[in-house]
């Protein structure tokens, strides 16, 4: 009997994997054949950029595509934010995607046909093409939608660039009526088209706030000793350059006598210990006449934590379903690149990709916020493969399949 039932256990598990593999090649159909609509979508998001919190178009773009695919959408979620759902055919898990919209302040040349018609605002983080990919989801998901045991949720968010869209839907009850079982997301990075990169754990750091008021009538010299405390909690000192998860960078401003830090980090644990070592530090510093009180907002701002469960199904179903798509490994992070894309893994387990958008061949270099920054539309594809394969992939797999 045991025989029996493992056999018709792994035989269930091959129809549902062969059935994953179906509903790809009908999303993947309909994504192939609305590529040019696509690429026409983000060249128009692209020349009418909108800064974070004035999202207006875009939401509107976002919102009567997505009514037009028959998703239930709702409309001004904390801010401009729309929110969209597409019922299967029967019921099942509710997997989520979430893209950002707004654009950036640039005063540089914009260096493409379709460039910014807005001055000083640019997409030189890549949300149009965040964007895109996520209506490009919408138009797969929509062509199998009868086939599908489940629902996708795609969350179009406002503001990441001020790092408070993400807090301000979820206070607005982005969740109130449905949780999903899991989110994805993508951003916009320097690898080559064709290649996507994530990691368990640790992605981005985490920005945790620090305020340090010294106060009493020793508290100039105290203050000097403070400061080098808080200076003591880094082990980098380059914003921008690549360090371990665990390590820590610390911008630190303000004095004589209030001493305020920023301090980033992509270990958890690490951050957690950022209290108790600054006050052994502190300890010893203590003065009779003098007052020291540190307040920690820890991760004011959410790192990116990956969940280890979903990356690990995400990479195993890419590899056999995808298997031209190259994922590769994160070793190490860049401190001062954060996203507000943890606030919603606060709440579900979720994982990044980022995803490769140059074209060396061509001169493109997509590295998000430098001046020359571009992304090729190839990406597009690209990214939308990468997300349905592993949305529909862990669809399947909460229903006890692959």
């Amino acid at each position: 009997m045991k025989a029996f039932l493992l056999i018709a256990l792994l035989a269930t598990q091959a129809v549902q994997a062969q059935s994953t593999q179906d509903l790809l090649h009908g999303a993947e159909a309909a994504l192939a054949s609305s590529l040019p609509e696509l690429v026409s979508i983000r060249h128009d998001l692209h020349r009418n950029p909108e800064l974070s919190g004035q999202e207006v178009r875009t939401a509107g773009i976002v919102a009567e595509h997505l009514e037009a695919l028959s998703f239930s959408v709702r409309r001004g979620i904390g801010g401009h934010g729309v929110v969209g759902v597409l019922e299967g055919g029967s019921p099942g898990p509710t997997i989520a995607f979430r893209a950002d919209m707004d654009a950036v302040r640039s005063s540089a040349p914009d260096p493409v046909s379709y460039a910014s018609q807005v001055p000083g605002v640019r997409h030189i983080c890549g949300h149009d093409i965040h964007t895109v990919v996520g209506l490009a989801v919408a138009n797969a998901a929509a062509a199998v939608k009868d086939e599908m045991a489940g629902a996708v949720m795609l969350i179009f968010q406002p503001a990441e660039e001020t790092a408070s869209g993400a807090n301000a839907m979820l206070a607005d009850g982005l969740f109130g009526d449905r949780m999903p079982d899991a989110i994805l997301a993508l951003h916009t990075a320097p690898y080559p088209v064709g290649t996507v990169a994530t990691t368990a754990g640790g992605m981005m750091a985490s920005r945790t706030n620090l305020v340090v008021e010294v106060s009493g009538p020793g508290r100039r010299e105290t203050a000097t000793r403070v400061a080098a405390a808080v200076d003591g909690l880094g082990t980098v000192t380059q914003a921008l350059q690549s360090a371990a998860k665990d390590d820590v960078l610390v911008q630190r401003r303000g004095g004589p006598t209030t001493i305020r830090a920023q301090i980033m980090t992509a270990d958890a644990a690490t951050l957690e210990s950022l209290p108790e070592r600054l006050n052994r530090a502190l300890a010893g510093i203590e003065a009779s006449d003098v007052s020291i009180r540190p307040q920690f907002d820890l991760a004011a701002i959410a790192g990116v934590t990956n969940d280890s469960a979903l990356v690990a199904r995400s990479r195993a179903a890419l590899s056999a379903l995808a298997p031209d798509i190259i994922v590769a490994p994160i070793t190490q992070v860049i401190p001062a690149f954060s996203e507000d894309f943890g606030s919603f893994q606060r709440h579900v387990p979720g994982m990044m990709f980022f995803l490769g958008v140059s074209n060396p061949e061509n001169g493109i270099r997509g590295m998000p916020h430098a001046p020359d920054y571009v992304a090729d539309d190839g990406a597009i594809a690209v990214g939308a493969r990468t997300i349905l394969t592993s949305l529909l992939a862990e669809m399947h797999h909460r229903q006890g399949g692959y």
